[in-house]
């Protein structure tokens, strides 16, 4: 029984595309791979909202029991962190 063929759907790869993919060697298709990853990668960091500290620190001091000095504290944990995080992307 013949498969019917959805012709709402596009193919990301093209048929030149996929001849051209089964004709590569090891590196060119690793970088063809990571190309691939990497875009995908993009396209979802893009797609989550940012985090907006302030709202947290205000929903942070805003808890019982956490005062000034706590919230400093805080404060200075998570800059930590999203620093590290900064340099991290920075290397790559």
């Amino acid at each position: 029984m013949a498969k019917k063929k959805n012709s709402n759907y596009d193919y990301i790869i093209t048929r030149t595309r996929y001849k051209a993919i089964k004709t590569f060697d090891h590196k060119q298709m690793e970088s063809f791979c990571t190309d691939v990853y990497r875009s995908g990668y993009e396209d979802g960091r893009a797609s989550v909202p940012g985090i907006d500290l302030t709202a947290i620190y205000e929903a942070i001091g805003a808890t019982k029991g956490i005062g000034t000095k706590k919230l400093e504290e805080i404060k200075r944990s998570i800059e930590a962190i999203f620093d590290k995080a900064g340099e991290d992307k920075r290397e790559e």
